[in-house]
């Protein structure tokens, strides 16, 4: 059986059979028995060959929009049968995952507003000449077409069905197969999948190294071969964790680690250089964007309010070894009180759902969730009549110390340099338009140093649960 597959590595892969197909798609897709395709081929093609495919079949796992799933069904043109499986409840959200436009918007609009509030106490500079009613229109938009995402995503396959159904098709639920024999085949996909996978993460962490400039030209390349794809990933994974690329760093990277230990790192040794961190980030969207930010893309790149909710929540209070926790605890009552009162600020800056419903251990478990780490379930202790489960703190040894300390090295080392450029700077006094020229201001007179000290600013305007309910 001849098979291709096209998706966005191997259509800008020189070596690959898909490579550079999506322009004559007509003409080579008849050369083969079997395509599968990636969301590569969800727009802006047309496969108009009749008389060669049996039929068209979809795995949608909830990432993609449900308009995108209907979409990428109806590339072939032609009426054969759509055989499809799709997930309950979508995966992907946009914004604090509400769905309403208000509700979209005003979380937007709060989180910037609080957002350029803390960075100016926090960097003690003034942000007033922050243009926020950028592109209100395309705002709008966003919101409207964001809560229909949201909408759908919480009744995802009701959604597609009912969209299938507009767009003309005729839906018939499949037979259940045999679970003994659809028990067999899953188990021999999950292991060639394994297989496959772990044999990719190997590849990446036995490539060869790449010098930065090497880097650089690889980045800029459109096509490239697998190999060159593996050695980029590589230098990507050195520069970021910046210790020994091997498959279980791979692998981590997949699963979103780095987002997570960023957190932990800003939440503790890291934490004097998070002000700074956000600042430059400012300075440089306000300066693509002539003093005005897309509040979206803006708040994105915060760090600041989701670290100060996490040490507000004494989250790091969890993290004491060989110390059990019991929900009926003192401390453990309170945190849970602080997390639901507050639950609409956490949903909007952690994405996290708080509940009254939760335990006081669950609630501690999501929101380490977001630094990567858990409480270990110790058993259920106590007497006879009042046993409850017990848990307590293991460290984990995953070389996240080996990577703080790399990571404050270079932040130390950035920040002496940038020390050095400042006391080379004369700054003229007079002729300055200071709103007009803020943010190349900014990018120059950005402090190097550690306010967490001298923060004595209060943040109940931030943690009020009425600015986002």
């Amino acid at each position: 059986m001849r098979i291709l597959r096209i998706d966005s590595e191997s259509v800008a892969d020189p070596s690959h059979a898909a490579f550079g197909c999506i322009a004559h798609l007509n003409e080579i897709l008849t050369q083969y028995d079997l395509v599968i395709a990636s969301p590569s081929l969800e727009t802006g093609v047309s496969i108009d060959i009749r008389g060669h495919f049996d039929g068209v079949w979809g795995i949608f796992q909830g990432v993609q929009p449900v308009n995108s799933v209907r979409q990428m069904l109806a590339r072939v043109r032609e009426t054969v049968d759509r055989h499809i499986w799709v997930r309950e409840w979508g995966m992907s959200v946009v914004g604090n995952s509400s769905t309403s436009i208000g509700g979209l918007l005003r979380s937007q609009h709060v989180a910037t507003q609080a957002n350029i509030a803390l960075l100016s106490a926090a960097d003690n500079d003034d942000y007033s000449y922050v243009d926020q009613n950028f592109q209100p229109e395309s705002l709008q938009t966003w919101g409207k077409c964001g809560s229909v995402i949201n909408v759908e995503m919480r009744r995802y396959r009701e959604s597609v069905l009912a969209g299938l159904v507009e767009d003309g098709y005729t839906i018939i639920d499949a037979d259940d197969a045999d679970d003994d024999e659809s028990g067999a085949v899953i188990e021999s996909v999950k292991a060639a999948s394994v297989e496959l996978y772990n044999a990719e993460c190997e590849a990446i962490a036995n490539s060869d190294e790449l010098s930065p400039t090497e880097l650089k030209k690889l980045q800029d390349k459109r096509a490239k071969t697998k190999t060159e794809r593996h050695q980029q990933r590589k230098a990507e994974l050195s520069r970021r964790y910046e210790i020994d690329v091997t498959p279980d760093l791979v692998e981590k990277d997949d699963d979103g680690w780095y987002p997570q230990l960023r957190m932990h790192y800003y939440l503790t040794l890291g934490r004097e250089f998070l002000t700074n961190r956000d600042a430059k980030r400012a300075a440089a969207q306000l300066e693509a964007g002539e003093n005005s930010v897309w509040k979206p893309d803006f708040n994105k790149g915060q760090l600041l309010p989701a670290v100060l909710l996490l040490e507000n929540l004494n989250l790091l209070q969890f993290l004491t070894p060989d110390v059990q926790l019991r929900g009926s605890d003192e401390k453990m009552m309170q945190f849970k009180a602080l997390a639901v009162t507050h639950r609409h600020v956490i949903k909007n800056y952690l994405h996290v759902s708080i509940s009254e419903k939760l335990t006081p251990v669950a609630i501690a478990q999501k929101l380490l969730a977001k630094i990567d780490l858990k409480l270990d379930y110790v058993g259920r202790l106590g007497s006879q009549d009042n046993r409850e489960c017990v848990y307590q703190f293991v460290p984990v040894d995953d070389q996240r110390d080996s990577i703080f300390g790399q990571w404050f090295n270079r932040n130390e080392a950035l920040n002496r340099e940038l020390v050095s450029v400042m006391n080379n700077i004369v700054l003229p006094t007079q002729g300055i338009d200071t709103r007009a020229n803020a943010s190349k201001l900014l990018l120059i007179t950005t402090k190097v140093k550690n306010q967490r000290k001298n923060q004595d600013f209060e943040l109940d305007y931030f943690l009020s649960p009425k600015a986002i309910a």
